[in-house]
């Protein structure tokens, strides 16, 4: 059985979603199309990279990935397929794939797509072709020329401060929740058994709590989620909105 995941930022709106796994299913019938996402913002790399990192370790070695955000036709940028931790991707080397790992994927190609090649839906035209060829077994080097490397986005850096860990809200959920990019390591190594503090807009919280249910309906916590990362809430109520926090905004530790 072959996988083949979806993350794209075509929303759900429109046709494009179906129309992408229509033509997927058509080519490679045999295979189990799966969603991860159609709601990434428009053009959003650090949204689609986040959303896939969380979620592609989940499926089987050899799934195939196929991710769709600000795809098209360019000179600049150009599509690739490679193979990461034994799964295989396929999108735009755009910057998006430098943020998905710290790590080197394994047997880049860039795809060949011929000189005369004309078409506004890259995903349906140009990759599901390739996730069809990759179903049937085909590898990642016949695809189109080697690469040596993907194209590096540049990260923000925060500027250090003594005692003090900083982080950015990488993604707000469903739930409104804020799912910043501190990991639980990253945590303990600085506290040092020390108190702390996660400083807010006006307030702050100086506990670490294991549910959302230990906490009064409408009170805030803060919490390492499933995922190993520190994660702002409010039980039943949308932190996004209540705590005046939004993506991207830095997010202040003081330990003391």
């Amino acid at each position: 059985m072959s996988i083949i995941t979806l993350t794209t930022d075509f929303g759900l709106k429109d046709p494009y979603a179906a129309v992408l796994k229509g033509r997927l299913l058509s080519l490679c019938p045999q295979a189990v199309v799966v969603d991860i996402s159609h709601q990434i913002p428009p053009y959003d790399l650090a949204q689609a990279a986040w959303v896939v990192k969380k979620a592609y370790r989940e499926f089987p070695e050899n799934t195939i990935h196929l991710i769709a955000v600000g795809s098209t036709l360019s000179t600049r940028y150009p599509h690739i397929a490679f193979e990461l931790h034994g799964h295989r991707f396929i999108g735009c080397d755009n910057g998006m794939f430098s943020l998905l790992s710290d790590e080197r994927p394994e047997s880049i190609a860039e795809i060949a797509t011929g000189e005369n090649t004309e078409t506004t839906f890259v995903a349906r035209d140009i990759y599901a072709p390739i996730a069809a060829r990759l179903v049937r077994g085909e590898p990642i080097a016949t695809l189109g020329p080697y690469r040596e490397s993907i194209f590096e986005k540049l990260t923000r850096r925060h500027p250090p401060e003594e005692n003090v860990l900083k982080g950015t809200i990488a993604y707000v959920d469903a739930f409104g929740n804020l799912i910043t990019d501190i990991t639980r390591n990253q945590f303990e190594k600085m506290r040092q058994g020390r108190s702390f503090t996660i400083e807010l807009i006006g307030d702050e919280i100086d506990v670490l709590h294991k549910r959302y249910t230990d906490v009064v309906e409408g009170e805030k916590l803060a919490l390492f989620n499933a995922s190993g990362v520190l994660e702002i809430a409010i039980n039943q109520g949308k932190a996004s909105s209540l705590l005046n926090l939004k993506l991207y905004d830095v997010v202040r530790i003081v330990f003391v």
